[in-house]
């Protein structure tokens, strides 16, 4: 980040710092940081805008490299502003900053058309999840409206979950919070699992908060739906590999070891519901043929 800006690049230090926030909302503060770096470059020319962003937009997926909607988000600014190219900068700049204003205005939007979808997808009745998802928790909303209970795991590590489950309940609607270890007893009595993702490969995997995994196997031994919602932003090029990595099981004989995501294969989820339409994890080729021109962007 040698040739960033001392301001911004203190910005995209504390962006990279961020466990606190989802992926959409991340994606929507990288391609933020994108149209500031638009504005204030001093450039003069296109090529050396294009530099800069190009900078700028690795340094961000650098900080947060397991969201997929990073890449994607800074990947959009800086193809639409080389799309924009001329003999003037002007044009590069102002299609940059106009395209991370799509990204960071358009959320609600998307939100709204996810939680649409869901309902034609979603069964009536109680609903568990896992985790805290900005998105997730417009369509519980939207689906709360019918009365039917919320059941909301803790999801330690962390505890996201006591967070959704109070904003649940000061929105009006019926909630359960319970115990990781107790999702088991409640499986059975709900009519669907909806969860939200922090990245979606190309073949339907799903990167989410550590115990998604786990709600996955007990939903399939129940018979009971499983749903991702998510946005189209978070749909990675490529697919999941698993590499055999191991987390250190003898790290300390008094504390678990310390881990925040795992990875649910395609296999157990029944579909994946987003702002365009409704998928089977098997069917994101056309999500990802974009995302892999939103990455190629990012390459000089």
């Amino acid at each position: 980040m040698k040739d960033i800006a001392q301001p911004l690049r203190r910005a995209i230090e504390a962006f990279a710092g961020d466990r606190t926030h989802g992926a959409a909302w991340l994606a929507r503060e990288a391609a933020a940081l994108m149209a500031r770096a638009a504005r204030e470059s001093g450039a003069r020319t296109p090529r050396e805008l294009l530099s800069a962003l190009r900078e700028v937009a690795q340094a961000l997926v650098a900080a947060q490299p397991r969201m997929a909607a990073v890449g994607n988000a800074v990947g959009a600014v800086l193809l639409a502003a080389q799309d924009a190219a001329t003999a003037d900068v002007g044009p590069v700049r102002r299609a940059a900053v106009a395209q991370a204003r799509r990204i960071t205005v358009g959320w609600d939007q998307t939100a709204r058309r996810i939680a649409r979808h869901a309902q034609t997808v979603v069964p009536k009745g109680p609903i568990l999840t896992h985790s805290y998802s900005a998105t997730v928790m417009a369509v519980l909303e939207r689906l709360g409206r019918t009365g039917a209970p919320i059941v909301v795991t803790e999801s330690n590590p962390l505890g996201e979950g006591r967070t959704a489950a109070r904003l649940l309940a000061a929105r009006g609607l019926p909630v359960q919070l319970i115990a990781d270890a107790q999702g088991g007893l409640f499986v059975s009595q709900i009519a669907a699992v909806l969860v939200g993702a922090d990245t979606v490969f190309a073949d339907g995997a799903v990167v989410n908060k550590v115990g998604t995994l786990a709600l996955s196997l007990l939903a399939r031994r129940a018979h009971v739906p499983f749903f991702v919602a998510t946005e189209t932003l978070k749909v990675a090029p490529g697919r999941w590999v698993e590499t055999g990595e191991t987390l250190p099981l003898d790290a300390s004989p008094d504390e678990p070891p310390a881990a925040y995501f795992d990875v649910t294969p395609p296999r157990l989820i029944t579909a994946l519901i987003t702002e365009e339409g409704v998928f089977a994890p098997r069917r994101l080729a056309p999500l990802a043929r974009r995302a892999r021109r939103w990455q190629r962007a990012l390459s000089p």
